[in-house]
């Protein structure tokens, strides 16, 4: 307890229990501008045992790692009584579970700002997640990435507001109570009144970053493909080429964790034509998850179409041509933060398709030659369009048709070792490619029929290095192998690895 005490500094290691009635955790009364530091969290089990309590307390700094725990009745979590300006932070959250043991108590309190992380839940009959009386105002809660609230959030007071800084991959559908309204915050997207609802817009954000990433291993492939018939490789009556890629952002509240896996045949349809040309089929499955597993996107997709390795040649170049389309099925699941239910959340769903389109040209030129040594450097442009369905997640959410298009410009300078023996060729190359949304970075959506919008990155530009071997197995077939590394502007970095097989009979 600190009674009719002021600016002292305290840190404590351990944390406090209580037990018996009336037994509160840690107490300041009538003392300001101190600061107190708890590690440990503080558990209480008597009635009238609150957690945390300021009496006529002003401008006082206070921050618990390993949060609030009461048990007893009319035992509040965190209560600040005739108190001002404070600011207080938990990490570990607050849990009450006694009858009229609110979780967060604002009384005759103004300015106060609270930040939390964890759960906030009061259980109790009478309890409320948090109750601010009509003479509490101007009060700021903030929820950070990782809150959940149960409970309901109770306001009489003017000008108090909830801030939800939860991160772009957060929904949640918050049922507010009390004879003013909340003022509504979210650091990252729209937020609608009505009680407290919004729809996490990570997967909106990422549209353009999952266009590029769909196509950009087709791309390595026919790219591969340009070099080995430009470097005068047979070609064989088909190759196979399978891949796997594990990308993520770490970046908090931005995480973006996605794994890939696919497989591209193409098939030598040249015929007797001098035209070398391929019949490409592309298959990938992909799961994507965002913030912490807020959000999920499975999507399984098909694309077919023509490459061209060497349309034309001229000035010791070739120039490569692509035509794909094809479409995916995808299956999302958004868990929606909800204090109505005894969890906290809720997992919702829906399904969408996909369709896409893509066109491009490569220009390879051969830079210098010897019999054992290759470089070449190589410059491409590709459009592509995605059309993305509407879709209906629960009663909460529908999103409108989107239309995706996006220029990408690549640059790779790459250079071939051909080994003693002539059946090893190493190659490795560096490059640097940007993809731009130059229409549909806008999302439109509803909120519980209530319209809104979200503007997506639009841009990202990425720098990749790769190394790879391809090595002769007979006369008639030749295998490869690559490893490539991606990193981007957008902070989103990943592995790929590749093994392709091409056969002649």
């Amino acid at each position: 307890v600190l009674s009719n005490s002021d600016s002292n500094t305290t840190s404590l290691t351990g944390g406090i229990t209580t037990t018996g009635d009336d037994a509160d955790g840690l107490v300041l009364s009538n003392s300001d501008s101190n600061t107190t530091s708890l590690t440990g969290g503080i558990t209480t089990t008597g009635d009238d045992a609150d957690g945390l309590f300021l009496s006529n307390s002003d401008s006082n700094t206070t921050t618990l790692t390993g949060g609030i725990t009461t048990t007893g009745d009319d035992a509040y979590g965190l209560v600040l009584s005739n108190s001002d300006s404070n600011t207080t932070t938990l990490t570990g959250g607050i849990s009450t579970t006694g009858d009229v043991a609110d979780g967060l108590f604002l009384y005759d309190s103004d300015s106060n700002t609270v930040n939390l992380t964890g759960s906030l839940s009061a259980t109790g009959a009478s309890s409320y997640a948090i109750y601010a009386n009509s003479t509490s105002d101007n009060n700021t809660i903030v929820f950070n990435q990782g809150s959940q609230i149960i409970g309901s959030l109770y306001n009489d007071g003017t000008n108090n507001t909830l801030t939800f800084n939860l991160g772009r991959a957060a929904s949640y559908n918050f049922t507010t109570s009390g004879a003013v309204n909340w003022v509504l915050d979210d650091t990252t997207k729209t937020v609608i009144a009505g009680s407290a609802k919004s729809r996490g817009v990570a997967d909106m954000d990422d549209a353009g970053n999952r266009l590029y990433q769909r196509l950009s291993q087709i791309n390595s492939s026919l790219t591969n493909q340009q070099r080995q018939t430009r470097q005068g490789y047979a070609r064989g009556d088909y190759w196979i080429d399978s891949y796997y890629t594990d990308s993520e952002r770490d970046t908090s509240p931005a995480q973006i964790n996605q794994h890939t896996r696919g497989i591209t045949v193409g098939f030598n349809a040249s015929g007797d034509r001098d035209l070398a040309m391929d019949v490409i089929i592309n298959y990938e499955n992909s799961d994507a998850g965002y913030g912490l597993s807020e959000q999920t996107v499975d999507s399984n997709s098909l694309m077919v179409g023509l490459s061209f390795p060497e349309l034309m040649t001229a000035m010791d170049g070739s120039l490569a041509v692509k035509f794909l389309a094809g479409m995916s099925d995808n299956d999302r699941d958004l868990t929606v933060l909800n204090n109505t239910v005894s969890t906290g959340q809720e997992t919702i769903t829906d399904s969408y398709d996909s369709t896409y389109v893509t066109a491009g040209a490569s220009w390879m030129q051969s830079l210098y030659a010897t019999p054992r040594f290759k470089s070449q450097f190589l410059l491409g442009m590709d459009i592509n369009h995605e059309q993305i369905e509407g879709s209906t997640a629960s009663a909460y959410y529908r999103l409108d048709d989107r239309d995706i298009t996006q220029l990408v410009g690549q640059a790779q300078y790459g250079i071939t070792i051909q080994g003693i023996n002539k059946k090893l060729t190493i190659n490795g190359n560096i490059g640097l490619t940007h993809a731009n949304i130059i229409d549909g970075e806008n999302q439109r959506y509803t909120i519980d029929g209530t319209a809104v919008s979200y503007t997506a990155d639009k841009s990202n530009t990425y720098t990749t290095a790769s190394l790879g071997a391809t090595y002769r197995l007979n006369p008639q077939a030749y295998a490869y192998a690559h490893v490539k590394q991606f990193d981007s502007t957008d902070d989103i970095d990943g592995t790929t690895g590749n093994v392709g097989l091409v056969v002649s009979f």
